[in-house]
């Protein structure tokens, strides 16, 4: 299946509600609980094998770990997902010899299973997951799981024939292309009697912690005095008052009316998320409004009169505005403030990130060779240093006249200017363009990378997605080593719209982050001042929304 290259069509990462299908899946699959990194980053990559099948790799923090056919059928392991959980899936062992076969694209023959006292042989469906080992008689040592595929008969169904015939399809083995994806590891070897102790200890342990936790449970429970069951349990506020407070407060010392016109996105993030107590957790959907739109519809009927008018946008379709706020409400002049926040604490004094020193030069190529003495083929010169090199040799050839430079013979092959003079701008032009341009980029931790012809650069992309809604595709990122965890949430935060990142695109150097709307604006003074990068590093600026005069 995977012993040709395949072709990765797409590569995202997956949101936790579907992160949790897959475990509630594969929880169904396994026997015992899966030593899997639950809290690690899942992603969904889609591939096209070189037979032309396609199918879905899952992998967690870029370490392939499952893959499917179609998100109904079968969920298979990786050999990195069998090595950390090695009888969670059915187990056949085989001779070591047998692997050899595996590995050339032969299916696992049932002649070649051992079935022994020392090897129990596990029970399946037909068509389920199944792994498959090696024993080495020699060092007496089980390695891997090394293979993975499909069963091809029930486990009752190889007993009844006998055990002759084809009984597993192999699918993925070790060293094999789905192997290459990932960290390229190795698998796992133990002795025959750590062997058969992994699963029986599992169990053992989840025993022992049930009886634990009962004995314990039963303890306290024997301990208590009456005094605590007798304690009234404390009513934990509403959170439809947690959000009247907490609207009325960022209305009342986080706004005010210069800010208008505000978007409501922004409203809510910065007045209002922003005047919730410490220790406390505003959930709009835990509250019977479940919308920040609908929450302002009925304060607006709470009184006589309204207190904040929200009216749509005409810069943005299907966004609304706050165009107008009434501070002489009575629930806003009767509001007084409890524990809510209505100062921002001093931040914390953060590590101020340091931009990488990108120094601009260009290297001495065969044409040019001439007008550097003592210079060698491919030495970085910077416009300073050429330009002095240049001069020195006008004035000792006395080729200077007045604001242009006469060419000699050995300018001429270098620029191919066919005038007799040029001005000095065209000359130091002509003579640039013979020379390759060279980038030297040293970060602070010391790393340092060169690149030629095509600068560093932070470009920007508009698009152009379902229901003709734009987005801002943002690449580069990382040559500037900026952490794009760090930067998405400062985007989101500052514009108050959603943020992904992709890794693996097509084309693209490093992760790709995608903006909702044209925020080309907001990123690159972001990239600027908070960066310290240079704007002639950036490219696809001239895409940002034409600001208003």
């Amino acid at each position: 299946m995977f012993k040709k290259p395949f072709t990765v069509k797409k590569n995202t990462n997956q949101r936790n509600s579907d992160s949790r299908k897959l475990f509630n899946r594969l929880k169904e699959e396994v026997n015992g609980e899966s030593n899997i990194d639950k809290k690690g980053q899942v992603a969904q990559v889609k591939l096209t094998t070189f037979e032309g099948t396609q199918m879905n790799v899952y992998t967690i923090d870029k370490v392939p770990m499952l893959f499917e056919f179609s998100e109904n059928g079968n969920i298979y392991p990786t050999v990195y997902y069998m090595w950390n959980n090695q009888k969670t899936f059915p187990v056949l062992i085989c001779h070591e010899p047998v692997f050899s076969y595996l590995e050339n694209g032969a299916d696992l023959m049932l002649p070649g299973v051992i079935r022994s006292s020392i090897f129990p042989f596990p029970t399946f469906r037909k068509g389920a997951p199944v792994a498959i080992a090696f024993y080495s008689s020699e060092t007496e040592t089980v390695s891997g799981p090394s293979a993975v595929g499909c069963s091809m008969m029930s486990s009752e169904e190889m007993v009844v024939c006998g055990f002759k015939g084809k009984g597993v399809q192999v699918l993925h083995v070790f060293r094999d292309q789905l192997w290459d994806f990932g960290p390229k590891g190795v698998p796992p070897s133990c002795s025959l009697e750590d062997w058969n102790k992994i699963g029986v200890e599992s169990e053992e342990s989840e025993e022992d912690e049930e009886t634990d936790e009962r004995k314990e449970l039963d303890a306290c429970q024997s301990t208590l005095p009456k005094e605590e069951e007798k304690q009234e349990v404390i009513q934990e506020e509403p959170m439809e008052n947690l959000l009247t407070r907490c609207f009325l407060a960022g209305l009342k010392h986080r706004f005010t009316r210069n800010q208008l016109p505000m978007d409501v996105g922004q409203f809510y993030t910065q007045c209002v998320l922003s005047c919730v107590p410490d220790g406390r957790r505003l959930d709009m959907k835990k509250t019977h409004f479940k919308k920040f739109a609908t929450f302002l519809q009925e304060i607006n009927e709470l009184e006589s009169e309204w207190i904040i008018k929200i009216t749509p946008s005409k810069e943005k379709k299907g966004a609304d505005i706050v165009a107008d706020v009434n501070f002489s409400n009575k629930l806003f002049r009767d509001f007084e403030v409890t524990d809510e926040r209505i100062v921002d604490e001093a931040p914390a004094e953060k590590a101020k990130f340091d931009a990488p020193v990108i120094a601009e030069y260009f290297a001495i190529t065969e044409p040019t060779l001439k007008l550097f003495p003592g210079c060698s083929k491919g030495d970085l010169l910077t416009v300073k240093q050429i330009k002095e090199f240049v001069t020195k040799y006008v004035n000792e050839n006395k080729l200077a006249a007045g604001g242009s430079v006469r060419l000699d013979p050995i300018i001429f092959s270098v620029t191919k200017i066919q005038t007799d003079t040029t001005p000095w701008a065209n000359l130091m032009k002509e003579i640039h363009s013979r020379m390759t341009a060279t980038w030297h980029i040293r970060w602070p931790d010391g790393r340092e990378i060169v690149r030629k012809v095509s600068p560093p650069r932070v470009e920007f992309k508009i698009e152009n997605r379902a229901g003709n809604k734009k987005v801002t595709l943002l690449n580069g990122l990382a040559m500037f080593g900026i952490d794009i965890r760090t930067i998405c949430h400062q985007i989101q935060t500052g514009v108050a719209t959603s943020v992904t990142s992709q890794w693996e695109v097509p084309g693209v150097e490093g992760p790709q982050v995608l903006v909702q709307g044209n925020q080309i604006h907001f990123i690159a003074d972001l990239l600027i001042k908070s960066y310290g990068i240079d704007k002639k590093f950036m490219k696809g600026t001239e895409l940002a929304v034409k600001k208003k005069k």
